[in-house]
């Protein structure tokens, strides 16, 4: 049966509604999934963005892919040559995947990384890029075979996948914070240094790395403490006694 207007608008707003109020992460990921796959999408993710060259599987916040997928992507390091995600950092508004310009004769890599979602029946995706305060970037993707990408299904996946990551995030905060280390040594070393009032290039300069290196671990960092910027990552790494003043 077609999806109307008003059903699909009722549907989004009754899963904003849903899900404030949910505390479970494995819920959550349930009521996603379900809720895409009224418009056909069966794979998706909520991910943080990282500088090129660094690694996405730190920043991925709730993951709906398929297990072959997320092995391959991670293993291959697609993140760097896929054109979606490349498309994300010069596009605010959502956008269809086959609407990313690239050109396939040229860019053989990007062509790679299409052709293999493609042996995940992800044939057609609808991305919507998420800023924060401080401009650190994430994204809502979802994908599938044969999807409803109509204008009022693109409205409601947008509005969703807002709330959506709002929730991720929130959720990825833990209730009591435990003695349990977290961070990576050079991501301990970044966040000690910028504790210390220093800005990434200074940063850069004293461990002898690339400042977009610098800027990669704070953003994994800023991901696995949830926090919306780089100072909200030091206060929660000085609780947690991952550094020191």
């Amino acid at each position: 049966m077609p999806h109307t207007v008003s059903k699909i608008s009722r549907a989004a707003f009754d899963f904003v509604d849903e899900i404030e109020r949910m505390t479970d992460r494995t819920l959550l990921m349930a009521r996603f999934g379900k809720q895409l796959a009224d418009y056909g999408f069966h794979a998706w993710l909520v991910t943080g963005l990282p500088n090129p060259g660094s690694r996405i599987d730190p920043l991925m916040l709730l993951n709906g892919w398929p297990k072959g997928w997320t092995e391959l992507y991670t293993k291959a390091d697609f993140v760097q040559d896929d054109p979606v995600v490349a498309h994300c950092f010069r596009s605010t508004v959502p956008f269809e995947w086959r609407d990313t310009p690239f050109d396939p004769l040229t860019n053989l890599k990007a062509k790679a990384v299409m052709d293999r979602a493609t042996d995940f029946h992800m044939r057609r995706g609808f991305c919507v890029p998420i800023y924060s305060a401080d401009r650190f970037q994430s994204v809502v993707t979802m994908a599938g075979d044969k999807v409803d990408l109509e204008a009022p299904v693109k409205r409601a996946l947008h509005l969703m996948a807002i709330y959506m990551q709002d929730k991720a995030v929130a959720l990825s905060v833990p209730a009591v914070l435990p003695p349990l280390k977290v961070l990576t040594g050079r991501e301990r070393e970044v966040l000690q240094w910028t504790a210390a009032g220093k800005t990434s290039w200074e940063i850069s300069q004293i461990l002898n790395i690339s400042e977009a290196t610098v800027t990669g671990h704070i953003k994994a960092a800023c991901v696995k403490f949830a926090a919306p910027n780089r100072l909200a990552a030091v206060v929660r790494a000085l609780r947690r006694g991952e550094i020191s003043l």
